[in-house]
């Protein structure tokens, strides 16, 4: 499907940022992320600081995380498939409603003092399968319906506010926590769940016509991996991004082990460690937003990855709270650069007939993320949630610097696809 708004239109519309602002379904697909990412770092937190108050366990704090974010790499390729078989609006909505009743689901148990942390893990999981179809459902939604000449600012948005949910979801996560604890958090999550299924219902969509799918889904998904061996830019492209969610991104499920352990904070606290971390990235991303064209994509997306490794390098060995915000807050910039980037790339050089199947694959990377947390989980338990960061934040900056040495494309300009740059939108629902 694409917006209501045809590609036809998109030669009269502005290019900038305000621009899209003005227009209604971009506002909602945008509002559907901001809810939808909200409530997954509010989650995160309650359940990492749950977790770790009754287990004092940093492998099980690790466990939550990875449950949340297994689906990615298990079902990201199956998901983007579907999505061009499939009518994406459909799909949006529904996974928006079933976290909604997960969430309530888990609120009751709590409320009724029957909550098991299986129960936790298991929703964890199934929240988890929705968020997987963010990347080739909602985002490449967005990316179509916008077009390639508005794709920079319109991803850099999308991050802005995907990363300012950085900022409210830890925050309101350990406050809601230290208030009433981890059935008000599930609670409001339900809510604003159930909001953000509304507001994905009232988007408006014209169906485009759909051709004849003789493959069968696994052959699908076999052509586009075909595709990604003939280019040597995007293999490498994939690889900043597992390498990023595999040493960068899991620092965050130590959190609430570094909170304890080294500055001594209480939730709140903690909460605002990856609040800050929000707060660098939003202003990052907003920026990026009037800054970023096809030419710098890979400058803006390596730089933001090595910024951000850096900063998870300079966290770990901080032992002033105050340092670390500071610390925290400049890996943010860095996080935004990759983030935006990270869908631009991606989308612009896809070919619109396999771009939901791409953006799977690119889902299936950063579910690499799981086996990160695992990673500094078990070292955390031998050498201290510190020093565990110290050693993923080195591996990861040698891994990226032997990546960018080693595929020369990565350091070049984004070529924007014939068919992409054309605005045709993708045969898929």
């Amino acid at each position: 499907m694409t917006s209501v708004a045809g590609d036809g239109d998109r030669g009269s519309r502005g290019r900038g940022p305000l621009s899209l602002i003005a227009e209604a379904e971009f506002r909602k697909l945008w509002s559907v992320g901001v809810l939808q990412g909200a409530m997954r770092w509010l989650e995160m937190l309650a359940i990492g600081v749950w977790t770790y108050a009754l287990t004092e366990s940093p492998v099980l704090v690790a466990l939550m995380t990875v449950l949340r974010q297994a689906p990615m790499a298990l079902f990201g390729s199956v998901t983007g498939a579907l999505a061009e078989r499939l009518d994406r609006k459909a799909i949006l909505v529904a996974c928006q409603a079933v976290m909604a009743l997960t969430t309530t689901v888990l609120a009751l148990l709590v409320a009724t003092g029957g909550i098991e942390i299986w129960h936790v893990g298991l929703g964890a999981f199934v929240n988890g399968f929705c968020w997987s179809t963010d990347l080739p459902v909602r985002r490449t939604i967005l990316g179509e319906s916008v077009g390639v000449d508005r794709l920079g600012p319109a991803m850099s948005m999308d991050s802005a506010s995907n990363n300012a949910t950085r900022m409210i979801g830890p925050l309101a996560g350990g406050a809601l926590y230290a208030a009433v604890g981890l059935g008000g958090a599930y609670a409001v999550a339900a809510v604003f769940y159930g909001v953000s299924a509304l507001v994905a219902a009232s988007i408006r969509f014209t169906p485009t016509p759909r051709e004849p799918r003789p493959l069968a889904l696994i052959a699908e998904i076999r052509e586009g991996l075909a595709f990604l061996r003939r280019s040597r830019a995007l293999l490498g492209h994939l690889g900043v991004t597992v390498i990023v969610n595999l040493f960068g991104f899991p620092y965050a499920a130590m959190a609430p082990v570094v909170g304890r352990e080294t500055f001594a904070v209480d939730p709140v606290r903690i909460g605002l460690l990856l609040t800050v971390e929000g707060v660098g990235a939003f202003a990052g991303a907003v920026a990026i937003a009037f800054l970023a064209t096809p030419r710098r994509f890979r400058l803006i997306y390596i730089s933001g990855s090595v910024l951000f490794m850096v900063s998870v390098l300079a966290f770990s060995v901080t032992t002033s709270y105050g340092l670390a915000l500071v610390v925290l807050t400049a890996g943010g910039v860095g996080i935004a650069g990759f983030a935006s980037m990270q869908s631009a790339i991606m989308f612009s050089e896809s070919p619109p007939a396999i771009r939901s199947r791409l953006m799977g694959v690119l889902s299936v990377c950063i579910g690499a993320g799981p086996l990160g947390v695992l990673h500094v989980g078990w070292l955390a338990d031998r050498i201290g949630g510190s020093l565990a960061l110290t050693v993923i934040g080195v591996e990861g900056l040698v891994a990226l610097a032997a990546l960018v040495v080693a595929v020369p494309e990565l350091r070049g300009r984004v070529p924007v696809s014939a068919a992409a740059a054309s605005g045709r939108p993708g045969h898929g629902g």
